[in-house]
């Protein structure tokens, strides 16, 4: 009897814990956001390969540059990869002159091109701290490379992570701020107008805004640009007008140069 009060208490304290807290925001599974995806850079670095083996992981279909088959589909996104940059620095040494610890900054950045919109720039790094151990130069540099490795396995989740987030749900909530709203008190109709973007998820709302901000634009033909005939006339040289050009230093006419 004691033992099933014990177990029915903590499935009410359960039920109770599991009511609380927050909810996250609604967001569409990142294969179903990026379905495919063009990598490119340096595809022989650690950190590309782990960014690649990640996405697919996630179930996106990635075109890899370091592939045989490889040609780039402009209709999809591309994720160009460079090559990441590790500094070292020497933060701690011993009476000896000898280097006792390190701090390296491990950095990478990513190029991420949207047809239709302008690139998005993905950038991040962790410093991680490693001790020179003298007179054991190989485990050292073991240790170092270890080290190095599984920050860019850390680094390549969390950028695979912050792609996922285009395939996050716009807020519904979000309105678009007026005047108007300042007048308005708890008793009037009046409501905000809705952004435009409700319901889209954050790519399709670049696009979406791209495609517009196109359509509103102005388009100038060569022809209206070259306007050299209402310019010169009838006259198709260039002349410059009939002006005597002067220098600003120029010395007078009646300074005597002879020594």
């Amino acid at each position: 009897m004691l033992k099933t009060a014990k177990l029915i208490l903590v499935i009410s304290f359960s039920c109770l814990l599991s009511a609380c807290g927050f909810e996250l925001p609604s967001q569409e599974d990142l294969s179903k956001a990026v379905p495919k995806l063009n990598v490119e850079g340096d595809y022989h670095s650690s950190f590309y390969k782990y960014v690649v083996q990640k996405l697919r992981m996630a179930g996106v279909e990635v075109n890899s540059q370091n592939s045989d088959y490889y040609q780039n589909d402009s209709e999809v996104p591309t994720l160009m990869i460079p090559t990441s940059h590790v500094e070292t620095k020497v933060v701690a040494v011993d009476s000896m002159a000898q280097s006792l610890e390190e701090n390296m900054l491990i950095s990478v950045a990513a190029t991420l091109s949207i047809k239709g919109h302008k690139p998005i720039l993905i950038k991040n790094s962790l410093t991680r701290s490693i001790l020179n151990k003298s007179g054991f130069a190989l485990a050292s540099q073991t240790e170092k490379d270890t080290v190095i490795d599984e920050t860019y396995q850390e680094l390549a989740s969390q950028m695979v992570l912050r792609i996922s987030y285009l395939g996050r749900q716009s807020d519904p909530t979000s309105k678009i701020p007026q005047p108007a709203d300042l007048l308005v008190n708890e008793d009037s109709d009046f409501a905000p107008q809705s952004s435009i973007y409700e319901g889209m998820t954050i790519i399709e709302a670049l696009q979406a805004q791209d495609h517009l901000e196109s359509a509103q634009g102005t388009q100038v033909t060569l022809d209206e640009l070259n306007n050299q005939q209402e310019i010169l006339g009838n006259s198709t040289t260039p002349k410059l007008p009939p002006i005597k050009p002067v220098l600003r230093h120029e010395a007078p006419a009646s300074l005597d140069t002879r020594i």
